[in-house]
């Protein structure tokens, strides 16, 4: 019998996502935390692959994959209270003519999560061409995956191999079918953020249309539904609009379909000069009361979020003042989650940013996903 999470017997969502393990993020690493991109001034995974010889990437690759999640990693999580491990995988998952396959790591994945009793979202959060112009998705300043039929058709191939490999394994919690997904708000940042490094890239890219992504996601729930079955979670991120997908793929035609979205409280706060604990609070609650509305027409995950925060004067304050505000902060912001089905922190581990580090958090006294 398959695992569930948390929230299918009544309580919340709590998981932690498993980022910069097959999928490269350099703003995750540090001197005390290197990784494949030590040494090189490279600022994403595509050109990893493009500028380090071949033989070198591939052991770097496998050292890194190897280590970064272990079993251990899961009888951990499982300990700290996590019942979901969101795991992000590229679309070169099954290897092509210019990656190695990770699929292995994602095989050893699922079975140490069902040892541990830790359920699996296995998202894609890489496309061929890329889906939003950030590092997240591979390819800095690149956002052409939907002027191309043919990688949108790869998107889906990969998707129903993963689908297929997985249906049946008990770690299987659902599949998502793309990370992130870039509107024109969210496009428009990419474009500005990347153009003075990747003029070419960004000259080539367009923001992804709603309807488009409705198409492809339509398309991913009828290859994917017959082969994983009801009982499986099929996610589609909201692409930054949650109220966008109120009437998509209705729950009594379209069964067990879940909307993701990403609620990054210090994204909000430094947009509105937010400075204090308690506006940092209350743009949690304004979050809820938002997934709250939309959790009446599917489930809604939260799938990234963070302690990063603009709070004016933390940084000079006492540690055990400082623990209590990062407590106090976390706590807002789960309670907000769970007026939908839950939350996903992002990341298990940052080598810069302890706000960001789920394993740095925890160490830290300042988020417990038991209480």
């Amino acid at each position: 019998m398959a695992l569930r999470a948390a929230s299918r017997a009544g309580a919340p969502i709590r998981g932690v996502n498993l980022g910069n393990w097959l999928v490269l993020e350099r703003w995750m690493e540090s001197a005390s935390l290197p990784g494949p991109f030590a040494g090189t001034r490279i600022d994403d995974e595509k050109g990893l692959h493009k500028h380090v010889p071949a033989s070198v990437l591939a052991d770097r690759l496998e050292r890194h994959r190897s280590s970064y999640v272990t079993a251990d990693t899961f009888a951990w999580l499982a300990d700290q209270g996590c019942n979901l491990a969101r795991i992000p995988v590229p679309f070169f998952v099954f290897g092509d003519e210019t990656h190695e396959s990770c699929v292995a790591h994602l095989d050893h994945a699922l079975d140490w999560a069902a040892d541990a009793g830790v359920p699996v979202l296995v998202d894609l959060h890489t496309v061929p061409g890329g889906q939003n112009g950030f590092d997240n998705g591979g390819a800095s300043g690149l956002c052409t995956w939907h002027l191309s039929p043919a990688q949108v058709a790869s998107t889906l191939d990969v998707l129903e191999r993963l689908a297929r490999r997985y249906a049946g394994h008990p770690a299987l919690f659902g599949v998502e079918a793309m990370n992130e997904p870039a509107s024109k708000r969210v496009f428009a940042q990419s474009m500005q953020r990347y153009g003075v490094d990747h003029p070419t890239r960004v000259a080539r890219s367009l923001p992804i249309p709603h309807a488009v992504l409705a198409q492809f996601y339509r398309l991913a729930f009828e290859r994917l539904r017959p082969i994983l079955g009801p009982q499986i979670a099929l996610v589609f991120h909201d692409q930054f609009q949650l109220e966008a997908w109120d009437r998509f793929l209705p729950a009594d035609r379209y069964p067990n379909v879940w909307i993701d979205t990403h609620q990054y409280v210090a994204t909000f706060a430094r947009a509105t000069h937010a400075q204090t604990l308690r506006a940092h609070r209350a743009i949690a609650r304004l979050m809820g009361a938002r997934i709250a509305r939309a959790q009446r027409h599917h489930p809604v995950l939260v799938g990234e979020w963070s302690l990063s925060q603009h709070i004016h004067g933390l940084d000079e304050t006492d540690p055990e003042r400082r623990t209590q505000t990062y407590r106090s902060y976390a706590q807002a912001q789960l309670a907000a989650f769970e007026h939908g089905a839950g939350s996903c922190f992002w990341s298990l581990r940052n080598g810069h940013y302890d706000d960001w580090s789920f394993e740095a958090c925890v160490a830290n006294g300042w988020l417990d996903l038991r209480g």
